[in-house]
């Protein structure tokens, strides 16, 4: 494993504090609209008499078209600066979300997802640089974690909410509570303060440069294996879960992103002071526990025992493979490092949406299997960040 890129210590924790509080307030804004409809979107296309398959698709559209553009926004961040992508990408997410209420049918729905996808990277991709850039190095690992606090307590919120709000409002006011939380992250963005990082990264760069890091490459790799479940869970699991017998699906989704948000502040700490791989090894496993409770569930709780481990597993190890990302490139790469993390990330999530959809046709809707299939895949991904680490 390479080792850690030197930097200078960052300002006094009294005026970095104000900057990183004010973006993980942007950071929550923007994950609570994503998680407020994106379990309620397979039941939208449910509605439009989608199939399995097509709603793997349509699913998968969002998170191909992230994946295709994190390169290009991570490069154009280190060169330009990291604010102007949050507004833009906070932006572009907006619009998208109105296109789902107002397209007439499936095939509409597609341009707007594509746009989603492509303000979801800049966002993500922006706010996930400028959180690395003002933590200072010492306590990176603990901040890196309570920066995806953010994203956690969106999730844990989002999903119950967007079920409230459907059962209240029917589809449109999950659409419209999205919008107004979008407006307040797009208020909230024009009020970030970018930090100084030395010199724009403006140097002519060989072309496989443009495309990879090779020193991240691992932690990258590995997520994507992390998120190829997360892409099936997070897309049939609300469909399963009322087969099951839970009204509320969001409930699910709530337990699983506390668990989330109540690891970060161990798992943090924990890699700071001993390693990285000791945080991530665990996390790793106890997010395959988790699938395979998933396949043998057969009850309401069955379904939260797996919520609870797999949660606990996943909120220690992604931050911490991000963190191991963030490490190892240099505050002048550091917005692509970031790119090419979260582009992983997205081509596990849009890859597990696509191809557990139409595997799930193939054997006739058995949820066992489809949560099977998916443990194999977290299994390779175990052993391979175990090998290579």
């Amino acid at each position: 494993m390479a080792a850690a890129v030197p930097e200078q210590e960052q300002t006094p924790w009294e005026i970095w504090i104000k900057d990183f509080f004010l973006t993980w307030i942007n950071r929550f804004s923007f994950f609570l609209a994503h998680h407020l409809t994106r379990p309620i979107l397979p039941l939208y296309l449910v509605s439009f008499g989608a199939s399995s398959t097509v709603i793997g698709a349509v699913m998968a559209v969002f998170t191909i078209t992230a994946t295709a553009t994190r390169i290009p926004v991570g490069l154009l961040i280190d060169r330009i600066g990291r604010k102007p992508f949050l507004i833009a990408g906070v932006a572009l997410f907006a619009v998208g979300n109105f296109g789902y209420l107002w397209a007439p049918g499936i095939l509409l729905m597609l341009p707007f997802r594509m746009l989603h996808g492509v303000g979801w990277s800049g966002c993500t991709t922006a706010v996930a640089t400028l959180a690395a850039d003002i933590a200072p190095p010492k306590r990176r690992g603990e901040l890196i974690g309570y920066a995806a606090m953010a994203s956690s307590l969106g999730g844990a919120i989002g999903p119950v909410a967007g079920f409230a709000l459907l059962q209240r409002f029917d589809f449109s006011g999950v659409f419209f509570g999205a919008a107004a939380l979008l407006f307040v992250s797009l208020i909230l963005a024009a009020f970030v303060k970018e930090p100084e990082h030395g010199p724009r990264n403006n140097h002519r760069q060989r072309w496989i440069d443009l495309l990879v890091i090779p020193e991240t490459l691992l932690p990258a790799v590995a997520v994507a294996f992390l998120s190829f479940g997360h892409g099936g869970i997070l897309t049939f699991l609300p469909i399963h879960a009322l087969k099951l017998g839970l009204e509320n699906p969001g409930l699910w989704f709530g337990l699983y992103a506390l668990c989330l948000l109540l690891s970060r502040p161990v798992a943090g700490p924990l890699s700071d002071r001993i390693s990285r791989r000791a945080v991530i090894i665990p996390g790793l496993i106890l997010n395959l526990l988790g699938i395979g409770i998933l396949a043998l569930a057969a009850s309401p709780a069955w379904l939260m025992a797996a919520a609870v481990v797999g949660g606990f597993g996943t909120g220690a190890a992604q931050p911490a493979l991000m963190t191991v990302a963030v490490d190892q490139t240099s505050p002048q790469r550091r917005g692509q490092s970031m790119a090419q993390y979260q582009c992983f990330y997205d081509l596990g999530i849009g890859l597990g949406s696509l191809t557990l959809g139409a595997f799930l046709d193939l054997v006739d809707q058995n949820f066992s299997l489809m949560y099977a299939a998916t443990a194999v895949v977290a299994l390779i991904g175990l052993w391979i960040y175990w090998k290579r680490s």
